[in-house]
């Protein structure tokens, strides 16, 4: 993020690069919008100086990728995600007049409702961060009220006090929550925003603008000027950056945390297991060694928890089986080498107890092994089997979780050759597939394009792709918890 980059070059003495020209600005933010309004045009749009034949939504190559961040609960759990367009795209909508933000907001709610992210998420909560200006958007009444939160985040622009009671009331009506991200301009720009906040659900704020005691000071006020018939107001905190920042604001009171001190390698604790990891090796390296299957069986008969969690995954309701599977032996004949193996790597991330930071690094894993998984005969994967992009995957992310280097893991490890390259470093397809996958978790859209590209991948496919994994990790997920 440039708000990381610029603290890191003021720490180490260095000046962040001078900003381009205003005309160069100024042309990529035209381009922006002309891209904005093709893939959702705005209602009553002015049209641009000089229009051009938009093509259909599905057809554009510059599709904008919105970004996901993981909202975590008290009990360090993943409760939803946060949804908002890329942070360059926001840092342009600033001082822009209120048209701009509700194109972008529009493009936003369109990506949401026709990924049917909301169906993924299930019991989760999809945070969406608009603009007040567009509560009047009809696209709001598509998201289902039960699990989506609308973000309120106010702009330059004064807030329309007769409109927006009205609004408000109508989303609680239907059952849907909203809230209002506060920062120090935002308060002092907008008077009215701290009783609109006692009136809210939920306050989301960016810790890194205020010290405690003004933190304080403003939940002692909200709390005050609230209700009483409406609840405890839900208080998020954004931006946390290490381990001590989201201590504080847990025992400040906080119910939720947003940051990326979830994937920091600070403080690496490798999380507790039932899991047997050097026999889990083991049995991986006699996979990919073509051992009879009956060798395999006897070593997986001998641990009592490896056992236990074989059977009640295949007698899971996932598998449909007319009879249950009772013995080791036949469990191997049913799943067959490939698929055995897939499971056995699968409880290298079998957490038990686990943190929050241990829970997202699963679920992480899971999402980028099924997203890379489903790129396999697609672009210059074509030739690229499924199994070994979805090893790729769920390894490359192996070493944050157990604490070790993952030269070292690779050591213990007999993955094959494109993989074990790709996971050192090495260029190749994998390596850019990887790298694909990881310019999506970091928002980066540029390097999401520019390596779809290369893999000659549709954009828009990409992030389906990556939307339809993340509900296939969290299925496992539920079965591993079963």
């Amino acid at each position: 993020m440039s708000f990381l980059l610029d603290f890191f070059r003021r720490l180490l003495g260095q000046r962040p690069p001078a900003p381009p020209p205003p005309q160069v600005q100024e042309a990529k933010a035209r381009q922006q919008f002309e891209t904005l309004q093709q893939l959702a045009p705005l209602k009553n749009a002015a049209p641009p100086p000089e229009p051009t034949p938009a093509p259909a939504p599905e057809a554009s190559s510059n599709t904008s990728f919105i970004c996901r961040e993981p909202v975590l609960n008290r009990q360090e759990q993943i409760a939803g995600y946060f949804f908002h367009l890329q942070e360059h795209l926001q840092e342009r909508l600033q001082g822009k007049k209120e048209q701009l933000h509700k194109a972008y907001d529009d493009a936003l709610l369109r990506s949401l409702n026709s990924l049917r992210i909301h169906k993924l998420l299930g019991h989760r909560k999809a945070f969406i961060h608009i603009s007040p200006a567009s509560l009047d958007n009809p696209l709001l009444a598509l998201l289902p009220a039960h699990n989506s939160v609308l973000m309120l985040a106010p702009n330059q622009q004064a807030l329309d006090g007769a409109q927006l009671p009205t609004q408000l009331a109508a989303l609680r009506a239907r059952g849907m929550a909203h809230g209002w991200v506060l920062d120090r301009q935002l308060l002092e720009l907008h008077p009215a925003l701290r009783t609109l906040a006692t009136q809210a659900d939920y306050v989301q704020v960016h810790l890194a603008e205020f010290d405690g005691l003004e933190i304080e000071a403003l939940r002692e006020t909200l709390s005050n000027g609230r209700a009483s018939t409406l609840g405890p107001l839900q208080w998020i905190a954004q931006e946390l950056h290490s381990f001590d920042e989201f201590n504080l604001c847990f025992q400040g009171g906080f119910g939720f945390f947003m940051g990326d001190f979830v994937t920091s390698r600070e403080n690496w604790h490798p999380p507790k297991s039932e899991i047997n990891r050097l026999l889990t090796i083991k049995l991986l390296n006699l996979l990919r060694s073509d051992e009879d299957l009956s060798v395999i069986a006897q070593q997986i008969t001998a641990d009592p928890v490896l056992t236990f969690k074989l059977l009640r995954y295949l007698n899971s309701p996932a598998f449909g089986l007319a009879q249950p599977v009772l013995t080791i032996d036949k469990a191997l004949m049913v799943l067959g080498r490939e698929r055995c193996y897939r499971w056995v790597s699968l409880l290298l991330f079998d957490i038990q107890q686990g943190g929050y930071r241990e829970r997202v690094l699963v679920e992480q894993a899971l999402t980028r092994a099924f997203f890379l998984e489903s790129l396999a005969g697609q672009g210059q994967l074509q030739g690229a089997p499924p199994e070994e992009l979805f090893i790729l995957g769920l390894f490359s992310m192996l070493d944050l979780l157990i604490g070790h280097a993952m030269d070292a893991i690779l050591q213990e490890t007999h993955l094959p050759a494109p993989v074990h390259a790709a996971l050192l470093g090495q260029a190749g397809l994998h390596r850019n597939a990887l790298l694909l996958a990881q310019a999506l978790e970091k928002q980066q859209f540029e390097a999401t394009k520019t390596l779809a590209d290369r893999l000659q991948l549709d954009s828009l496919q990409v992030l389906c792709l990556n939307m339809e994994a993340l509900g296939q990790a969290n299925d496992i997920i539920e079965i591993g918890h079963a």
